[in-house]
């Protein structure tokens, strides 16, 4: 084995040469560190190291909240500008791949000799033939290799340019195949990469040209490694020259090619230019929707993924498999209902029919198969677990076929036998996942016991030995529900040391415990809930989040429901314990990525209006368009939806979902969407009462004139009405839409209120009016200074207004020009 730490007391280096490993990304985003790109030859204990970085896998389904994955966290890759991501080949090489010249490689003084190609130095007064040069060696990549290995030791970039003019002036290397031939090929290709000379570039596509055309083989990973640094580097025209150039002989295949587009989607330089969009619409083949858009939505980049499926489209491409790309489809479906959906792509949406109303008659179809039975004296025959278990585990029939055929039965439940064969013709975890939700899709549920859980829990948990395992165990799928035959079962495996089946059975324990676990701590939540006991709420639904325990969707449902009949039972406002009580309850659930929905994130903050609780009311504003903006849930890059504030045509195909608690949605839907949950939840609705709230006067408040230089006390009227213009000025700095006309017409109402030549009929606005000291000047020196600019018409023309408009007005009843110019209000430029 070659000993790289041996000092060569005869070789001078020009530069030190750092012993760091990196993918050549590296070097092109670090100039300084260039001399590192080219150890890749050397050994380190006879071993030359490369990694390799692992792909990322999707699951099925997996923008829904489920009880049983809401508390886990779904991590994703952070994506760079140009991800690091090396070649599928390893690249790990011993010593003895440089056969029979491994003694040249421990022999400096002769290597010197032998790399000085042009004989310009140790070799000019060498009385032989250079190896390279001689008959014998021709083709030799082992010994081309050792002269590389000496060049880049002692002269680093520069050394390998210098063996590549030498390969060049010769063609005598066309070896691809032999263990060294992938890390020669490429340091070649790097060193000509990083060179400030063109030419050399050019170069080496003529050199790889030769070898196709003379000997029918290709330089390895050469589109490869020029496209991906071309556009690490944002050579925008270069790559798509290179590209054009290279595609021909050159080109990787639709998968390669695939994993490059998605390492550099996520670029914004390339996004802006098109550059990727160019380089797929110059493809030979265009395969690549089913790989990209899951990839991008999986991510949040929603905007990104509804841009790439424009091109699929018009290119003629279509969902290959529907279980990765169903999100993406859901989401725009609901949201931007314009992009029409091709018929393969609402093909592949296609969910559990339309759950029916608890009021009308339950017409499944296995009622009315039963119904046709008796008409034609058929009798009736119940699901056969075993004999459906024989039909999916046919070979004859494919399992979507099967699906179908149990379906069209109308059957609405299979057991676990037949669960079991279902597994055993996946091929994978995420591939038994897909099934689920296939079976989901066509209004079939599997029958609730342990052995369906614990294939699910493992299935989850991506565990695709242990759960072969299980499909492959003699244990009937009823031994999991019988805890004292599974015990004497414990006993017996260890006896024999049977040590498969005794890991079944532990692990088969630990999602029983779970389950008990679940059910206790939902039960004594409900308990403590009941008790309005808001500490031991608290420290329940703590204990859940840090012991992963999920919460029910029956206690959810049950807390909101709880807010809704006390909501009205106080007379449309919560008191100040009861909000205090719902709200800290509110965000414990959303730290644990359990969806609230909007209405009651309303009841509060309008509760908190109505009470004049001003600061409670900022705080919690701030919160809410923070966590729909800006803040990262157990999802980077989504935030979870209650399925109530879904758009309706989202909520048809999850009709039939199962314990569904919300949806996970992207983070990047502009605030002016229709559908954005911010539009909801602060309404015009929403913010006319927030503005009129504070034009009243509240317990111990009251309208009084304070001198200039004296600032207005907290919780005074003028605090209270500054308070809230700037809470609206400060959610739109932070990102939510705001109509700033609406804003300015309620204020302008609120100002008529109290300066029009009309008393207000309620109570409220009428002792405000009498009440106040402020002039109209003061007011909207007040107001405006709250806003940070102008909000409201100048002094003479607002007191116009003010006598001109009538009391309760509102933005549809003026005239028509003037709803015109309403019609397509944006963002405050402020």
């Amino acid at each position: 084995m070659r000993l790289v730490n041996r000092v060569l007391r005869d070789v001078q280096l020009k530069r030190p040469i750092p012993r760091l490993r990196a993918p050549l990304g590296f070097f092109c985003s670090q100039p300084c560190a260039i001399d590192v790109g080219y150890c890749v030859v050397r050994a380190s204990h006879g071993i030359r190291p490369f990694s390799i970085s692992p792909s990322l896998r999707s699951v099925a389904d997996h923008d829904l909240i489920h009880p049983e994955l809401s508390h886990i966290s779904k991590p994703l890759a952070q994506t760079g500008v140009a991800s690091q991501q090396t070649t599928n080949r390893s690249l790990v090489q011993e010593t003895r791949a440089f056969q029979r010249w491994g003694a040249l490689l421990m022999d400096p003084a002769r290597l010197a000799v032998e790399s000085d190609f042009f004989r310009q130095g140790p070799a000019k007064e060498w009385p032989r033939r250079l190896l390279v040069d001689m008959f014998v060696n021709y083709g030799d990549l082992a010994l081309w290799t050792c002269l590389l290995d000496y060049q880049v030791r002692v002269n680093g970039p520069a050394g390998v340019l210098h063996v590549w003019r030498a390969l060049w002036g010769r063609k005598t290397l066309y070896d691809v195949d032999s263990p060294l031939a992938d890390a020669f090929w490429r340091i070649i290709l790097e060193g000509a990469l990083l060179s400030d000379d063109l030419s050399i570039l050019d170069n080496i596509w003529v050199y790889s040209e030769w070898m196709y055309d003379l000997h029918r083989v290709k330089w390895p990973q050469l589109y490869i490694t020029i496209i991906k640094h071309l556009l690490r580097t944002h050579q925008h025209q270069r790559v798509l020259q290179w590209h054009l150039r290279l595609t021909p002989n050159f080109y990787p295949g639709p998968d390669e090619f695939a994993k490059i587009i998605k390492e550099f989607a996520l670029d914004k330089a390339l996004n802006e230019l098109d550059t990727l969009p160019s380089l797929y619409k110059t493809s030979p083949k265009k395969e690549l929707y089913n790989a990209l858009l899951p990839y991008l939505f999986d991510r949040g980049e929603s905007r990104l993924a509804r841009k790439w499926r424009r091109v699929f489209i018009r290119h003629g491409e279509a969902p290959l498999a529907p279980a990765p790309i169903r999100p993406f489809l859901r989401f725009m479906a609901g949201y931007y209902p314009n992009d029409k959906l091709t018929r393969k792509e609402l093909a592949a949406l296609k969910f559990t029919p339309e759950v029916m109303d608890d009021k009308k008659s339950d017409l499944s179809r296995e009622l009315m198969n039963r119904v046709h039975g008796r008409t034609f004296g058929i009798t009736v025959k119940n699901y056969n677990d075993r004999l459906g278990a024989k039909w999916f585990a046919s070979s004859w029939v494919s399992l979507d076929v099967a699906i179908s055929t149990i379906s069209a039965l109308g059957i609405e439940k299979i057991g676990p036998l037949s669960l079991q064969s279902i597994a055993l013709r996946a091929r994978s975890s995420g591939d038994l996942l897909n099934r689920m939700s296939q079976l989901r899709e066509h209004g079939i549920s599997v029958i609730d016991s342990n052995y369906f859980q614990l294939v699910l829990y493992l299935a989850r948990q991506s565990d695709d030995e242990l759960l072969y395992d299980l499909l492959q165990s003699d244990l009937h799928p009823d031994v999991f529900d019988d805890l004292n035959l599974q015990t004497r079962l414990i006993d017996s495996t260890t006896d024999i040391s049977d040590w498969r089946t005794l890991r079944l059975l532990l692990v088969s324990r630990l999602v029983i415990y779970e389950r008990s676990a679940r059910r206790a701590a939902n039960g004594v939540l409900r308990l403590r809930f009941l008790q309005r006991d808001q500490e031991g709420v608290l420290q329940i639904l703590e204990d859940m989040k840090a012991r992963n325990i999920p919460l029910n969707v029956e206690e959810a449902s049950h807390i909101y429901d709880s807010l809704i009949e006390d909501y009205n039972g106080s007379r449309r406002v919560l008191n100040a314990q009861p909000a205090a009580f719902y709200l800290s309850i509110f965000r414990q659930l959303k730290s644990m990525d359990v969806p609230v929905p909007l209405s009651h994130w309303k009841l509060i903050m309008l509760s908190m209006a109505r009470r004049g609780r001003q600061e409670d009311l900022e705080r919690l504003s701030v919160e809410l368009v923070d966590m729909f903006i800006h803040s990262q849930s157990l999802r980077p890059g989504f935030v979870p939806i209650h399925t109530w504030d879904l758009p309706e045509a989202m909520k048809g195909p999850l009709g039939g979902v199962e314990n569904l608690l919300g949806v996970y949605i992207p983070q990047d839907i502009p605030t002016n969407h229709d559908n954005h949950p911010l539009r909801e939840l602060f309404n015009s609705k929403v913010l006319t009462e927030m503005i009129e709230n504070a034009f009243i006067a509240h317990p111990g408040q009251g309208f009084r004139a304070v001198p200039d230089t004296q600032p207005y006390g907290r919780q005074s009227q003028p605090w209270q009405i500054a308070n809230i213009v700037r809470l609206l000025r400060t959610l739109n700095e932070r990102g939510m839409w705001i109509r700033f006309r609406k804003i300015q017409f309620v204020v302008t109402n609120c100002l008529v209120n109290i300066y029009g030549p009309a008393s207000p009929t309620d109570v409220s606005p009428r002792l405000m009016r009498e009440s106040n000291t402020l002039t109209l000047k003061q007011m909207r020196d007040l107001i405006e200074e709250a806003w940070g600019s102008r909000l409201l018409p100048p002094l003479h023309k607002l007191a116009v207004v003010i006598q001109t408009r009538s009391p309760g007005a509102t933005l549809d009843s003026r005239p028509l020009e003037y709803r015109i110019k309403d019609k397509n209000e944006g963002l405050l430029d402020g």
